[in-house]
C-alpha cells in the first residue's frame, strides 16, 4: 500500500480482491462469468469451504490424484497439504519423529 488516504486503502483492497479471485479461478475452485460481475463456486471450491481446506491444498489433490494413485503416493500428496507447513513441533517430539523417520522408507525433505 503506498498511502493511507481512502482511496490508496480502496486500491489496495481491490487489488487484492482481484489477485484473490485470480488465484481461486486458476486453482478450478470458482469460475468468473465474461462480464466479470458473477462468480460462482466450482466442485472444488466447494469441497474446500466444506472441509476449510485450503485452495492451494484443493489444488493439489487436483493435479495429483489419478485412477492409479498408489498408497505410497496418497500419503506423500496428502503430507503435502499447506494445512502442514505451520503445524509446530511439540518440545520432545523432533527426536521421536527422527527415530521414526529413519524406519520409514517415504522420506520427506522437511526432516532432513
Amino acid at each position: 500500500m503506498t498511502g493511507t488516504t481512502h482511496r490508496h486503502m480502496s486500491d489496495h483492497l481491490s487489488e487484492l480482491v482481484e489477485t484473490v479471485i485470480k488465484d481461486l479461478e486458476q486453482s478450478k475452485s470458482i469460475t468468473v462469468e465474461d462480464d466479470d460481475n458473477d462468480v460462482s463456486a466450482l466442485n472444488l471450491g466447494m469441497i474446500a469451504a466444506y472441509y476449510y481446506i485450503r485452495y492451494t491444498t484443493i489444488e493439489l489433490f487436483n493435479s495429483s490424484l489419478k485412477d492409479k494413485t498408489k498408497i505410497k503416493g496418497i500419503v506423500e500428496i496428502l503430507s503435502n497439504a499447506s494445512e502442514y507447513d505451520n503445524l509446530p513441533m511439540r518440545h520432545g517430539d523432533e527426536k521421536a519423529l527422527r527415530q521414526l523417520a529413519a524406519h520409514v522408507p517415504i522420506t520427506s525433505d522437511k526432516m532432513k
